[in-house]
């Protein structure tokens, strides 16, 4: 056609679906390409149409061909890292409530490390932080001249010593240590003079009297056990207590750790009791397959109600 033909060309060319053998339909598409031209100017539009056709007429053929696409979707679902995230953090958070509802293990929680000392016990010689490992060890703090308006003096503990001890087996592996909030003046002869008008039950349990240093006293109980007491003070009939203190008992298990604190000045025998049994029977399951269930519990915070 010349140059100025008003008339516009159309070419259809269709590619048709091949067949792979005589065996198998195959769904292919049928790609239409149409050139439409205008004239002799040499620009042209293309457009691609994409239909699907099933070579054959066979249904079955597409059947097959859509079951086998649907089970590719499948396994790129069940590899998909997402689902399995999904999948794991709902099993996760299913097992903690499961284990918070059942609670087959129950557990002291882990505070953290008692801290490290070097005192002068009752008798003159040296204790040390390391001497507790391997004991349930109670810690208490108070003074000698603490009196009836002191919220925890020697004579509760002593009390509570003494109820204990009927408590537990006596092979039962927990001491008690009480460490002196007035240093200078509990020497370790006052604190043995003392500790003779305690009463001492049959097969009681062990009990050291702490003094020392003031300055090391103050990091040990301040900084290390987290208890309040101010400085010294000469005693007068107006302000009869010469230290002020919050009362605290901790327990602390056999391997320096911190498992339990009271804030009272009037322990329950039954109580602590229950949690040195607690500490007990993790201690005697930290072996084996048996200690991640103990694990288990602690990471789901199992402890006791």
């Amino acid at each position: 056609m010349r140059h100025d033909d008003p008339v516009d060309r159309t070419r259809v060319v269709v590619i048709l679906p091949r067949i792979r053998d005589r065996h198998t339909w195959v769904r292919e598409p049928v790609v239409s390409k149409i050139m439409v031209g205008a004239g002799c100017a040499g620009r042209a539009r293309s457009v691609r149409v994409m239909n699907h056709t099933a070579v054959g007429g066979s249904d079955a053929g597409e059947e097959r061909v859509v079951a086998s696409q649907s089970r590719q979707d499948r396994r790129s679902w069940f590899r998909s890292p997402r689902v399995w995230l999904y999948t794991v953090a709902v099993v996760f958070a299913l097992s903690i409530v499961a284990f918070n509802i059942i609670r087959p293990i129950v557990v002291l929680p882990r505070i953290a490390p008692s801290p490290g000392f070097a005192l002068v016990g009752s008798d003159g010689q040296p204790v040390t932080s390391e001497d507790q490992r391997g004991f349930l060890t109670l810690y208490s703090f108070s003074y000698l001249d603490c009196d009836d308006a002191c919220p925890q003096s020697y004579g509760d503990i002593a009390a509570l010593r003494a109820d204990v001890t009927g408590a537990l087996p006596a092979d039962t592996p927990l001491r008690f240590v009480t460490i002196s909030l007035d240093p200078q003046r509990d020497t370790p002869e006052r604190l043995s003079q003392a500790a003779t008008g305690w009463a001492q039950p049959a097969g009681a349990l062990d009990w050291q009297l702490l003094t020392g240093d003031p300055l090391r006293t103050r990091t040990t109980v301040g900084g290390g056990f987290r208890v309040y007491f101010s400085e010294p003070k000469e005693a007068t009939a107006e302000s009869p207590v010469r230290v002020t203190f919050d009362p605290r008992y901790v327990l602390v298990d056999h391997l320096g750790i911190m498992r339990a604190e009271y804030r009272t000045g009037a322990l329950d025998p039954a109580l602590l009791a229950r949690d040195v049994n607690l500490l007990l029977e993790e201690a005697a399951n930290s072996q084996g397959v048996v200690r991640l269930g103990y694990e288990a519990a602690h990471l789901f915070l199992c402890y006791p109600r």
